[in-house]
């Protein structure tokens, strides 16, 4: 049998394996409920991800996503300030809370001649994270697929520094500030990829979302002409650091239209292949021979809200639709939010995908 690292390079190589690969994403409401069920006393470690049969693990992304951690902030009354001078609040919601931005620093354009990117060689977050991944790839990178998470890279950063509605004028009207802006970026995310890459991830683990649930959140024509470049850039750069590097690229919604694009700059992996976005079929059978997928299962409904007998069926359809000929790590599209029937819908999903997922003389019966 295979270990998990194997299983992960196997069906990377587009090959059958003895299963297909599992991971999983989930609030950190989701992962205290999960730990207690297998007894693991650290909810937002490894140890959970290998405990539930994780074959990649990638719960730690690091870098200006730390936007959204209470750890990698000050608090200041209310409020917590972070190393990039963003404002947030704890916002409540029904079984959990999230820290929502409510000041970008670079609200007002003349704030950007004085305004800079912290250091990621200086800052103190990051070393502590850099030593966690020193630790986890140390404990598990013998078995299992290390990521090194570097999400929120140009497209999502800008959005933070700036505003969503500020930015999307900016791509139009402030073309040289978002040029400028977006290159910053690119090279604090270098950095923070490189020393991930050194300390021996298997995967690097980047993003942007630019789809909405029907169309794109930007043209094609905006994302070849900013962000396009950028990622081949990351993509040559960091390949000339470890040639075998792989490389996962997160983006939401409906993105069929950009996924030559992906192909073209050397993508290896597509996530989350968002089901109530995405054609599916049309998606393996165009682009299965050159990438890899992970993701595909439901938490709009599905996991929230649908039965046991939905969350089998499901499992089912994804294994049978991207998971044939290899190429495919199965996995919920995005965190599993806290809602009645998550919990036990997750279980039931980890179920499912050892139930169906095992290849027999290299075909699944699903």
């Amino acid at each position: 049998m295979m270990n998990s690292k194997e299983r992960v390079f196997t069906v990377l190589d587009h090959k059958p394996a003895d299963r297909v690969p599992v991971t999983n994403r989930y609030t950190p409401e989701i992962a205290a409920e999960l730990a207690r069920i297998v007894g693991v006393t650290s909810p937002d470690s490894f140890d959970l991800e290998v405990a539930l049969g994780h074959d990649m693990l990638c719960t730690k992304e690091i870098g200006i996503v730390n936007a959204y951690s209470i750890d990698c902030s000050r608090k200041v009354g209310h409020e917590y300030i972070d190393d990039f001078g963003m404002v947030k609040r704890l916002v409540p919601y029904e079984g959990g809370a999230y820290l929502e931005i409510v000041k970008n620093p670079l609200e007002h354009l003349d704030a950007w001649s004085s305004y800079r990117l912290p250091d990621p060689d200086q800052q103190p977050t990051l070393q502590k994270q850099y030593a966690e991944y020193e630790k986890s790839i140390a404990q598990y990178g013998d078995t299992h697929a290390i990521v090194g998470g570097v999400t929120c890279t140009v497209f999502e950063g800008a959005q933070m520094l700036r505003g969503i509605s500020r930015l999307m004028v900016d791509l139009i009207d402030n073309e040289d500030f978002v040029n400028e802006l977006m290159d910053q970026l690119v090279q604090y995310h270098f950095k923070v990829g490189q020393k991930l890459i050194e300390l021996g991830v298997d995967i690097l683990y980047i993003g942007d979302d630019v789809g909405s649930q029907h169309n794109m959140l930007i043209s094609p024509q905006l994302f070849r002409k900013y962000l396009k470049p950028r990622y081949d850039y990351l993509f040559r750069e960091w390949r000339k650091i470890r040639s075998d590097i792989i490389f996962a690229f997160h983006t939401d919604g409906h993105v069929e239209p950009i996924i030559p694009d992906l192909v073209d700059i050397g993508l290896d992996i597509l996530n989350p292949v968002q089901p109530e976005c995405m054609d599916d079929r049309r998606v393996k059978k165009e682009f299965g021979s050159k990438l890899s997928f992970w993701g595909g299962i439901n938490v709009q409904k599905t996991i929230p809200f649908g039965t046991p007998a939905d969350v089998v069926a499901e499992v089912r359809e994804k294994l049978n639709i991207y998971g044939r000929d290899g190429g495919f790590i199965i996995s919920s599209s995005h965190n599993v939010q806290p809602n009645p029937r998550s919990v036990d819908n997750t279980m039931i999903f980890y179920w499912a995908c050892r139930r169906y997922g095992e290849y027999r003389d290299g075909n699944l019966e699903v």
